[in-house]
Parts: structure tokens; C-alpha cells; sequence
């Protein structure tokens, strides 16, 4: 749950609170600080160093979001330099993110139009590449390309993002607005009011004539503002995840009864962005949509609890997409200790789903569940720790060293203890069919409340943003009852 929400902070600070400069002449120095806000509470801030010669451009970005769970501090700082060439062009970057002592790495150069980036993480080092489709720019510094031939009201247009954190193409569409006068320090700025929006998410920069952010807003409540630097860096008390928990929360129409007994349940899911934008597979189906007067969409799902047996147990087709099967930053599924652990699960058994559910309640049992981020699958095993990010990168891991397919699912989860949805992660494997465990709460076939919304580990956590701070949802029994074990 917290992991999700450092990724909105991600996403959203490196998408738009990079102060943009207008063409630089010379050599020069800049440096602009930012406080960070949500639902008017600070919780941390953005120092953006700019430097230039006649050869390079360099922006030196920081961001520090200040979280804590109980007594342990689960405060997050991100660190980039960005290199550019005299004309914007992208040359390389450097982005280091941290979390409670846990590190990610990610090193990019570019060789003409095709970007070289190495991925580290605890046990993990890896050198992949990707064509830049042309006109790409890197979301840490679009900015500065956009203000290159300056602004005008009512100038829109596409532009192709590398996302660095997530290492990711988007599309960015933005729009010049209006011109409008804020205040700054008690004096009057002039700015271009900017819409921008990517993947469901959508914010609006207010950019003054020397390129500087005075402020930016988002649709899921957070807010930056431009600030000195002592200022920037007044805290408030520590944003807790508790309260990030309630901030998030879904409140359905009405509490869901002994809900880990339901077999199956009708969800009505608005608004939503597009009629197909929920999945549907064996377990979750669409049984109607609706559009809405404001343009949105409201979808009728059905959902059930996944059936105790498999019904035709087989291996994983060769034709078949292999990233079920792979490691990765997140899931470090060739690391030797994952293996050793996933030879001891599966022992001499032949069947994978007998395997899956083995690992499943090994996670289960030697988890602690805490709401603290241990980041990786490799991270929860030596620490033993953590919330449903962490059991489900571990279970990956382990079920994926055991030669099962297994993928991230992100959705939400009825909690009774909240009386209200919260968002959650959990896995699914390939048995001759794809079934979804929950090794948070220890359930072999998971319940009807468990609601995908999208899949995978970097790409699903971002298209969850699609979601996050929007969605409602009501709920009906199925046949008129709730249909129970």
C-alpha cells in the first residue's frame, strides 16, 4: 500500500516539478526549491540544481518525501542528474532511489537514438537497451524542450516520455491553458496555466516567463509550491502510512458481510476512463457498461471466488510470453538464496500447483506483516518483513526459480477492518491455467473481494494510477445474495 503511494510521488514530482529553464546562454548556475503537500499536509519537498556551459546542460534533481509506520522511518529520497546537450537533447542519466536503506539504480546512455540503461538493486545487475522512438524526450526534463520556442495560449500536442524510475515509454499530452497571476513571496508572477496528462494522471503546472514551477496540482490531491530553500524544508510531523491507508481508502455504498466467505459478488466501478479499461479473465467478468454524462464510464463486474481444484493441470505452453518467467530489479528469481529456498519448497513434487501452494503458505508464515517496504523479493527474505508489495515480489520470486509462470496482479482487496477497499497486490500462477494466491493473507484460492486492475510489476503499479484517488465503487450480491462456502 505505501509502495503505491511513493510511486504516485515518483510519478509526479519527475512528470512536472522540474523547474524549466528558457534557452541558457554562456555558462550559469540555477537552483529552485519546491514544497510538496498532500490533502494541505507537507510532506516533503524538491531541490532542482541547474548548470550549463556552452557544451552540457546538467539538472540536478532531489526529492525527499518524509513517511513513517509506527516507530520505524520510512522517509524517501530519490536522487537524478540528468545530462543534456546544449540543444535538450537527452546524452545520459544517473537516478538512485532509497528507502529505508534499501537502494535502486538506474544508469542511462544514449548511442544515437537507442538508450543503454543498467538496472541495480540488492542482488541484481542487469544492462538492457530500447530505440527511442523520434521526438522522445526523458520525463525528468521535458520541460526544458517545451520552452525552448516558448508558450502560447491554446498550444497543445503529444509528446513521447521515457519514464527513468519505471524505464518506460508514455505518451504526455499537454495543453497551454490560460495566462494567469499568482503571487509569489508577495509579489505578483505571471504564468502559463498547463495541463498535462499521461496514463490517467493528470496535472496542471503554473510555469512563470523565466520557465521557473510556481505551482502544480494534481487530481489525487497532492500539490507543490514554490518556496525558498529554509522553507522547502519545514516539515511538518511525518505523514503516516495509517493515514495513507484511510486517504486511500474505497467506501462502498454499503459494508460487505463475512467477506472472505462470499463466493461471488456484483461490483459497479466509476468513473472510469475507458469501457475496457478493468480486465476481465476466468475469475472477473464485464457484464455491462455505461457512459456517463461527464464522458467517463461506469462498469458492472462480476467477480468470484477462484474454485478450490484445477480442471486441466498442464506445463507452460512454449508459445507463451517468457516474462512469466524472468528476474528483474523487483523479483530476483535467479538470485541463489531465491533458488536454494524455491529447491527446499518443491522438494521431489511433480505438481506445480501443489508446489505454488506450498511457497504461498511458506510466505505466509515467515512474513511478518508490517506496513514497512522491503522493496524487493530478496529484501523480504533477509528481512522478513513487510506488506503485500513484499510477499508477493518474494512468492514471484521463489515460484518463478521453481519453473512456475507466475505474474503481479494490483487491484484492491475489501478490508473488514476498514470497512472499505484498500489497494493491494497479490500473484498469479500458470498451473495449466492461471490462478490467483494471496500470501499476505494466506489464502490459496483468493476471494471474490479481490478485484484486478492491472497487471504486472513497474507497468501494472503505473497503469494503477489510472485508479488511485478516483474510483468508487458500489456492490449488490450476486443473484440477489451473497453466495457463501
Amino acid at each position: 500500500m505505501k509502495l503505491l503511494a511513493q510511486i504516485v510521488f515518483v510519478l509526479w514530482v519527475f512528470c512536472g516539478s522540474v523547474n524549466a529553464q528558457p534557452l541558457f546562454q554562456g555558462t550559469g548556475e540555477r537552483e529552485d526549491w519546491m514544497g510538496t503537500y498532500f490533502q494541505g499536509k507537507k510532506m516533503g519537498f524538491t531541490r532542482v540544481q541547474t548548470r550549463w556551459t556552452p557544451e552540457s546542460i546538467e539538472v540536478d534533481s532531489r526529492v525527499f518525501f518524509q513517511i513513517r509506520s509506527g516507530s520505524i522511518d520510512q522517509s524517501t529520497t530519490i536522487n537524478q542528474k540528468t545530462w543534456l546537450s546544449p540543444d535538450f537533447k537527452l546524452l545520459g542519466f544517473s537516478l538512485l532511489q532509497e528507502i529505508t536503506g534499501h537502494r535502486q539504480q538506474v544508469e542511462g546512455k544514449m548511442e544515437g537514438n537507442r538508450l543503454t540503461y543498467r538496472v541495480k538493486s540488492r542482488g541484481f545487475d542487469k544492462e538492457e537497451s530500447i530505440d527511442l522512438p523520434p521526438g522522445a524526450l526523458p520525463s525528468s526534463t521535458f520541460l526544458l524542450n517545451l520552452m525552448v520556442n516558448g508558450f502560447k495560449v491554446g498550444q497543445k500536442g503529444t509528446l513521447p516520455l521515457f519514464l527513468e524510475p519505471f524505464q518506460m515509454m508514455v505518451d504526455l499530452e499537454y495543453e497551454v491553458l490560460r495566462r494567469e497571476t499568482l503571487e509569489y513571496e508577495g509579489k505578483p508572477v505571471e504564468t502559463f496555466a498547463i495541463k498535462q496528462k499521461f496514463s490517467g494522471i493528470e496535472t496542471i503546472l503554473w510555469v512563470a516567463d523565466d520557465g521557473s514551477v510556481i505551482k502544480e496540482t494534481t487530481d489525487q490531491g497532492f500539490e507543490s509550491f514554490r518556496e525558498s530553500a529554509e522553507v522547502a524544508q519545514q516539515l511538518d510531523e511525518p505523514l503516516t502510512v495509517s493515514s495513507l491507508i484511510t486517504m486511500s481508502l474505497v467506501k462502498p455504498d454499503k459494508p460487505i458481510d463475512r467477506s472472505d466467505r462470499v463466493r461471488k459478488v456484483i461490483f459497479h466501478l466509476k468513473p472510469l476512463r475507458s469501457p475496457d479499461l478493468v480486465p476481465q479473465d476466468h475469475r472477473q467478468k464485464i457484464l455491462e457498461t455505461e457512459l456517463l454524462p461527464n464522458g467517463f464510464y461506469r462498469a458492472t463486474l462480476e467477480v468470484k471466488t477462484e474454485p478450490e481444484t484445477i480442471a486441466n493441470p498442464s506445463s507452460w505452453p512454449k508459445e507463451q510470453d517468457k516474462k512469466y518467467l524472468e528476474d528483474s530489479a523487483e523479483v530476483q528469481s535467479r538470485h541463489p538464496m531465491i533458488r536454494a529456498l524455491a529447491r527446499e519448497l518443491a522438494a521431489d513434487t511433480q505438481n506445480d500447483w501443489q508446489v505454488a501452494q506450498d511457497i504461498n503458505r511458506w510466505v505466509y508464515l515467515n512474513l511478518e506483516k508490517e506496513l514497512v517496504d522491503t522493496v524487493t523479493a530478496l529484501d523480504a527474505l533477509y528481512e522478513r518483513r513487510g506488506e503485500c508489495q513484499s510477499h508477493t515480489y518474494l512468492f514471484t520470486a521463489v515460484a518463478r526459480a521453481a519453473g512456475i509462470p507466475t505474474r503481479i496482479v494490483n487491484g484492491l482487496v475489501y478490508s473488514k477492518e476498514y470497512e472499505g477497499f484498500l489497494y493491494h497486490a497479490w500473484p498469479e500462477v500458470y498451473v495449466g491455467e492461471w490462478r490467483a494466491l494471496d500470501p499476505t493473507f494466506g489464502q490459496n484460492v483468493v476471494d471474490a473481494t479481490h478485484i484486478k486492475l492491472t497487471e504486472g510489476t513497474r507497468e501494472g503499479m503505473f497503469r494503477l494510477m489510472e485508479f488511485v484517488g478516483k474510483v468508487e465503487i458500489d456492490w449488490s450480491p450476486a443473484n440477489g445474495r451473497q453466495l457463501l462456502q
